[in-house]
C-alpha cells in the first residue's frame, strides 16, 4: 500500500527583492528635466523603488553642514539605504520555510517507516487523523 501526503499551507504574501534598488522607466518624459533638483524630484516619483530599499537625499555644497533645502543646495547626495524591516521580514520567511520543510521531510520518514513495517510483517497499517 502506498500513502500520498500533501502538505499545504497558507502562502505568505512576502516575497524578497531584487537587489537592485530602482527600476528607472525609458519611455519619453512629460517635460525635459533642467535641473539636478528636477531629477532628484522626478527619481523620487519615477523610479520605482522596490520592497527593499528607500532613498533620501541631503544638500551638498558650499556650507552644506548648514540645513539647507534640497533646491536651494549646489549638489544633491542620493543615499540609498535598506528598509530596516527587511533582513527581519526576511528571516521570518526563512524560518518559515525551514519549518515546512522538516514538516515534509518527517512526512516522507513516516511514509518511509509505513511502507517499511508492511513489507517486514505483512500487516497494513490505518492512519487516522482528527482536527483538533
Amino acid at each position: 500500500m502506498s500513502y500520498k501526503i500533501n502538505v499545504k499551507t497558507n502562502a505568505k504574501k512576502f516575497k524578497s527583492a531584487p537587489r537592485n534598488p530602482l527600476d528607472i522607466p525609458t519611455g519619453p518624459l512629460d517635460k525635459p528635466l533642467t535641473t539636478g533638483y528636477e531629477v532628484f524630484e522626478w527619481l523620487k516619483k519615477n523610479a520605482f523603488l522596490t520592497t527593499r530599499y528607500k532613498f533620501r537625499g541631503r544638500a551638498r555644497g558650499v556650507e552644506w553642514f548648514d540645513s539647507k533645502p534640497l533646491n536651494e543646495a549646489e549638489r544633491i547626495a542620493l543615499y540609498i539605504d535598506e528598509k530596516p524591516d527587511y533582513h527581519s521580514k526576511m528571516k521570518a520567511e526563512h524560518e518559515r520555510l525551514s519549518d515546512l520543510q522538516d514538516i515534509q521531510d518527517n512526512m516522507y520518514n513516516l511514509s518511509h517507516s509505513i511502507r517499511s513495517y508492511e513489507n517486514i510483517h505483512g500487516d497494513e497499517v490505518v492512519i487516522s487523523f482528527k482536527k483538533s
